[in-house]
């Protein structure tokens, strides 16, 4: 996701899990552990065989499990957290679903000291008594304390860190068979192709120096195509994830950008896809100078017929000089309306040198800044900044944005009186004008059904096919805030989805802290529809 947007789903993970850490190891899953329920481990290590996975006696294998995060983005604050995801029971009772492999994440922290080493060992374990593959995944890598903040692109050394420490995790692991290999990297995200690709080489380089058995797992740049290279490499997995559709699997989500995702999709039904403008009702124009801050305020506007949502936008034209715009404000038949950021104080968490859902655009000379230092009320000590715009040849608009088509577009209809006001300064307004207009939109929406599901996923298996190597699902899965039975339907038809095109896949996730979640558990608890509906797609 790519934002990216599986990374922006785990940045959410971070939110909710502040205050909500853990006191103690998680308790057992299932019954204690068995004489009769420990299994040898395998006498071989798992190759790529053409498009096939195999064990040592040239039998198909086909990878399918869940995802382990090890309550990787805790770290930060409990040291001991990645410890206290899983007990061997956990793992026991992963096998007893039909379970055989599990994605284990880990972050490149764990081993600044042994921990990183001392999790690997106890999985390795664990997973040998059970008779479930391991895969280790580098979830967050150097030098980035979260999932997807691009630190390393541009780094050499953050780069050979990743290269030295899965160097040294291959070293230590070579013998292990019950370890099916090493995703080298989640959701790769550089600036270019050649990036990735080029650290892919270096690493697996590196890995093969001291262990020529485990399987590589390799991801594309992004989580929208197949837009894989090949790898100089025979013993290569590739991998991608998959959470179409988003404003489904990921409803209620408010982690990923500046707005959060709806919560009003069903699976199967009509999901919203995008927006596009129809026209824009005037607000106000301004064409004197403001020589202090002045409130403005719009007409009672009327919303016409065949109109869905409505929007802010705020533009400029000519000799503005300087000029500043804070703290608006909107109504909807009379009543407020909850406009994300009005005032104009929060950062965008996707650059936090922008204010969150509002972005720029301009012609000729004109530039947008997110100003800190002139406000409308800077007798207030929690109002600093405002939008503001500086050009004397061309234009520039500030308008609203959403990557989600929720929030800040108001939803209307037609007959909805709408009035809006805004706070205004321009003290070197000369031959020039600004306003600030209500813009119309409309969604576009389609049908997501199994039938969309596989359509998804065509061009990656194509590709795969093409190839002749294997497919991995690495990540999949629906919040538990999907509404009604959305979560369930989901996750059941891409089970079958993956299933029916022979593909290895892994669930996220096992284990969650806070609402809204992905796991089969929440903490202790364990969401047994979803269990059910993992063990009869693991059938």
């Amino acid at each position: 996701m790519q934002l990216n947007l599986s990374i922006s789903r785990k940045l959410f993970a971070l939110s909710i899990a502040l205050g909500l850490a853990s006191s103690g190891v998680v308790q057992a899953a299932s019954e204690p552990l068995s004489a009769s329920t420990l299994r040898a481990a395998p006498s071989s290590f798992l190759k790529v065989k053409g498009s096939k996975i195999q064990d040592g006696q040239g039998n198909s294998v086909l990878l399918r499990g869940v995802n382990i995060h090890t309550y990787y983005y805790q770290y930060q604050w409990d040291k001991t957290a990645p410890l206290k995801n899983a007990t061997e029971a956990d793992i026991q009772y992963l096998k007893s679903l039909g379970v055989n492999s599990i994605r284990l994440g880990l972050h490149w922290k764990y081993f600044q000291t042994n921990l990183g080493y001392q999790l690997i060992d106890n999985y390795v374990k664990w997973c040998e008594n059970a008779g479930i593959y391991l895969i280790l995944d580098m979830h967050v890598v150097p030098s980035e304390t979260a999932v997807g903040q691009g630190k390393i692109w541009g780094n050499q050394l953050a780069q050979q860190q990743l290269i030295s420490l899965w160097k040294s995790i291959a070293s230590r692991y070579a013998d292990k068979k019950i370890i099916a290999g090493f995703d080298l990297f989640n959701e790769p995200a550089p600036a270019n192709n050649q990036q990735w690709w080029s650290l892919v080489t270096a690493a697996t380089k590196a890995i093969r120096s001291v262990d020529k058995n485990h399987m590589l797992f390799v991801e594309p740049i992004s989580t929208s195509q197949a837009s894989f290279q090949l790898v100089n490499d025979t013993n290569v997995v590739y991998s991608f994830h998959d959470y179409k559709p988003y404003i489904v699997s990921h409803a209620g989500y408010a982690g990923a950008s500046d707005s959060p995702v709806p919560t009003n999709y069903n699976y199967p039904g009509l999901v919203l896809k995008d927006v596009y403008t129809l026209n824009w009702a005037k607000g106000f124009n301004v064409i004197k100078s403001l020589t202090e801050w002045t409130q403005l305020e719009s007409h009672e506007i009327i919303v016409p017929v065949n109109v869905q949502f409505a929007t802010l936008r705020i533009t400029a034209v000519g000799r503005i000089g300087n000029m500043w715009i804070d703290d608006l404000n909107l109504t909807q038949n009379g009543s407020a309306v909850n406009l994300l950021n009005g005032n104009i104080e929060q950062a965008s968490m996707t650059n936090k040198q922008l204010p969150a859902n509002w972005r720029f655009s301009g012609t000729g000379d004109f530039v947008g800044s997110w100003d800190n230092t002139i406000n409308h009320s800077s007798s207030t000590a929690n109002d600093k900044s405002s939008l503001k715009i500086t050009g004397s040849s061309g234009g520039g608009t500030w308008s609203q944005v959403n990557q989600f088509y929720t929030a800040p577009l108001i939803k209307v209809k037609a007959g909805d009186k709408i009035n809006f006001q805004a706070w205004a300064y321009a003290p070197e307004l000369k031959h020039a004008e600004f306003g600030i207009h209500l813009e119309y939109l409309n969604g576009n929406y389609e049908f997501y059904n199994k039938a969309h599901l596989t359509n998804d996923i065509q061009p990656y298996v194509n590709w795969a096919k093409n190839n002749n190597v294997p497919l991995y699902v690495g990540e999949f899965g629906a919040l538990s805030s999907a509404q009604g039975n959305s979560r369930y339907n989901l996750v059941r038809d891409q089970m079958a989805v993956m299933n029916e095109a022979g593909l290895h896949w892994s669930l996220w996730n096992y284990r969650d802290l806070g609402k809204p979640y992905f796991g089969l558990y929440l903490d202790k608890k364990l969401d047994t529809r979803l269990a059910a509906e993992l063990k009869k797609g693991l059938q």
